[in-house]
């Protein structure tokens, strides 16, 4: 079964992913079908751990 990227207008930010089937059910809720592909966030860099010894100051 096939997936559809969702959104509302009061939830901007939080977008849903419904079965092909339900959208319908979804759209007379107000929610709307996402036509375009939303920014994949980046993931943040590692930073390496620093090795201390416990008996250096």
């Amino acid at each position: 079964m096939s997936r559809v990227l969702m959104k509302h207008p009061d939830l901007p930010d939080q977008p849903i992913e419904v079965d092909e089937v339900s959208v319908p059910h979804h759209q007379a809720a107000g929610w709307q079908v996402v036509t375009e592909l939303p920014a994949q966030p980046t993931p943040p860099a590692r930073r390496r751990r620093q090795n201390r010894r416990e008996d250096e100051s």
